[in-house]
């Protein structure tokens, strides 16, 4: 058994060092907002709609309890992917933390009270909605987040090189922020 994981772990050992070599070629070309965005927001929705439509397909307070739990994982799984694709891991944890604290808090209200979703107590009703609004802000401020991703790049990447044309011939010009 040992012997065959160590293939995978030298092709496991290979890809990462593959990436972190190119992690910092990709960092020469400007983020892909608009894939980040798109996939981030797939990534919110399809759980959602998922999740909506196994919580109204009956009262059923496990079901609910799963459709919950696949609707907020969509919500911690979408700010994070959507800062993964364009290489802004400390934004991505940041943003994955308010969804994760409201999921993590639904966990709880779901094992104190199994049924509040149908006839659970005031106060755990109220902790489940404002864990869900939570998360569901939490998620949409990281998503927007993303589309400063361009803005930040072009901040730490100040040097421009441009052609230059003028009335004695052409030339390169290089500009800077200083």
């Amino acid at each position: 058994m040992a012997a065959m994981a160590r293939p995978a772990l030298v092709a496991s050992l290979v890809a990462a060092l593959a990436g972190a070599a190119a992690d910092g070629a990709a960092d020469e070309h400007e983020p892909p907002v608009a894939v980040a965005a798109g996939a981030g927001a797939g990534l919110a929705i399809l759980p959602l709609l998922a999740g909506g439509v196994m919580f109204a397909s009956n009262n059923d307070d496990g079901l609910h309890q799963t459709a919950t739990y696949v609707a907020m994982a969509g919500l911690v799984i979408a700010p994070t992917v959507a800062h993964l694709v364009v290489r802004e891991y400390k934004r991505a944890a940041i943003f994955a933390a308010l969804p994760l604290a409201a999921l993590i808090a639904n966990v709880v209200v779901f094992q104190l009270d199994p049924k509040v979703t149908t006839y659970g107590s005031p106060e755990s009703r109220t902790t489940f909605g404002v864990a869900l609004t939570a998360a569901t802000v939490g998620a949409t401020v990281g998503l927007v987040d993303t589309f400063g991703a361009s803005d930040r790049w072009r901040a730490r990447h100040r040097v421009m090189v441009a052609p230059a044309v003028g009335p004695g011939g052409g030339g390169v010009t290089l500009g800077a922020a200083f």
